[in-house]
């Protein structure tokens, strides 16, 4: 039985939640290594395992797909025989059949939950608008002013940096994303809509709550797990500086050498 690629589901390309400056890890400590090849048999092919887990899970996320999908023994049988090199245990049509109907199984279950959570996080706003101290902008933006800052806004400048303190949760008020504690992180505005406008808006200082409706942070598409399609994100988000770029020195030419002419010469 010829080999062929099975069905994949395409992958959803979506906005980066945050675009932040890499941060400079210190190097771990080199481990020990283990001589007991028993040991090393079982645990590196734990590893090994472990390793391949997450990155389809990682993957398989950012579509709504989690073990309980899985028939996990088929899964591993799956695995190994890739791994020993054997043919499918089935006919590539027939893989292909299934791949193509799980892939619609997903898609559906998917589309009820577009519809069912942008009903929750509508009536959500409906209600959060009501509360004192909340505002709305133009683009449907709502945001409590927790702390009023003196410093300036950003002014518009290409290529600012803004150093940022947040806490990302969902309606439930389960944390999803946060900053490291007492250190603020540098980003750009490559974010999704709703943070990127709450940013060129707060003064430098400043310590918002902003709730941000599916259409200002990732609508219909799922960004893994935990936010799914057209989930409304809500983050409390404290501006403490805004870094300007340093000006590139213009290059300056050096003045233009006029050659003496012939006559001036022989003078």
């Amino acid at each position: 039985m010829k080999r062929s690629s099975l069905l994949i589901l395409p992958l959803l390309l979506a906005t980066p939640l945050f675009a932040q400056e890499p941060a400079v890890k210190e190097k771990p400590a080199q481990p020990t290594a283990e001589t007991d090849p028993a040991i090393i048999k079982t645990n590196s092919s734990y590893g090994l395992g472990f390793n391949s887990g997450s990155a389809f899970k990682q993957q398989m996320s950012r579509f709504g797909i989690t073990a309980k999908d899985l028939d996990r023994e088929a899964f591993i049988k799956g695995i190994l025989d890739a791994v020993d090199g054997k043919d499918p245990a089935y006919t590539q049509e027939k893989l292909n059949a299934a791949m193509l109907g799980f892939q619609n199984m997903v898609q559906e279950r998917e589309k009820v939950l577009i519809a069912e959570n942008l009903q929750k996080a509508e009536e959500f706003l409906a209600k959060n608008k009501e509360r004192e101290g909340v505002l709305s902008t133009e683009s449907g933006l709502q945001y409590e002013v927790i702390k009023t800052g003196d410093g300036e806004s950003h002014d518009g400048t290409e290529g600012a940096k803004f150093l940022v303190n947040y806490t990302g949760t969902l309606m439930d008020g389960s944390e999803f994303d946060a900053s490291p504690p007492g250190s603020p992180v540098p980003m750009n505005l490559n974010v999704v809509p709703g943070f990127r406008e709450a940013l060129q808006t707060m003064p430098v200082g400043s310590k918002w709550k902003i709730f941000l409706k599916p259409e200002l942070a990732y609508g219909e598409n799922r960004r893994n797990a935990t936010i799914g399609p057209n989930t409304l994100l809500i983050f409390e988000v404290e501006l403490v500086d805004i870094q300007k770029p340093t000006p590139r020195p213009r290059a300056v030419s050096p003045p233009i050498q006029i050659p003496p002419t012939p006559a001036a010469e022989k003078e």
